[in-house]
């Protein structure tokens, strides 16, 4: 080192200084960055208790809705093997299938968060279609009837929603879900057009949120309405 050319020390010493120089620049910017939960407004473990209540809600009520369909596939199982299969009629799947559209449309309107599920249930009434085309009346009236199911728990959901003071909507086509309040924080989730929203906390102009599916987050309040 004692017999390294000047030069090179001095280039060196000031690619240090440089760098220094930068660092200093950049560390005011970074210290000043909002962070996820600012210190003097931490989010409450209540909230996070009150959001894993309501995702333990939902996911009951999936339960429920799986384990009837289940008792109904076992019953279309039995009457199947105790060949009963053909005592229904076209005009008894074709007139509840009908019936079943209007239900399944009615509680998209209730709960049109919903979108997968909506999307589940429209498909099982096209498979309750093609089996009527192919002779299948039970079978389509097996697919009705899961479909209906879909339908009852949106629309008890949708009510449920709807009695809950306070309850905000996302008002635009997607809103996201941030970790802190400020677009600078990470997103954390997308919320669908319509999705409902508890308010827990305002921070203008951004506001603390609980979904239904358990997720907590900030989102920009000019992205929420009070009615759906």
């Amino acid at each position: 080192m004692r017999g390294q050319d000047p030069r090179r020390r001095c280039a060196r010493a000031r690619r240090r200084l440089s760098f220094l120089v930068q660092l200093a620049a950049v560390l005011p910017v970074a210290c000043t960055l909002p962070q996820t939960q600012p210190a003097d407004e931490p989010i409450d473990v209540a909230v996070y208790r009150r959001a894993e209540v309501d995702r333990a809600a939902r996911l009951e009520a999936e339960l429920r809705r799986l384990r009837a369909d289940l008792r109904r596939a076992e019953e279309a199982l039995v009457l199947a093997e105790s060949g009963l299969r053909g005592s229904h009629s076209r005009a008894d799947a074709v007139s509840s299938l009908a019936e079943s559209r209007i239900q399944v449309e009615r509680a998209a309107e209730h709960a049109p968060w919903r979108t997968e599920s909506i999307a589940e249930a429209r498909g099982k009434l096209d498979e309750a279609d093609r089996q009527i085309a192919e002779g299948h009346f039970g079978a389509a009236l097996f697919f009705v009837y899961r479909a209906n199911r879909i339908a009852e728990e949106l629309e008890r959901e949708g009510m449920s929603v709807r009695r809950r003071p306070g309850t905000l909507y996302v008002r635009t086509a997607h809103a996201n879900l941030r970790a802190g309040p400020s677009t600078q924080e990470k997103v954390i989730g997308v919320l669908s057009h319509g999705t409902p929203v508890f308010p827990e906390r305002i921070r203008n102009p951004w506001t603390l949120v609980r979904v239904s599916s358990g997720s907590v987050g900030w989102v920009h309040r000019s992205l929420l309405r009070s009615e759906q």
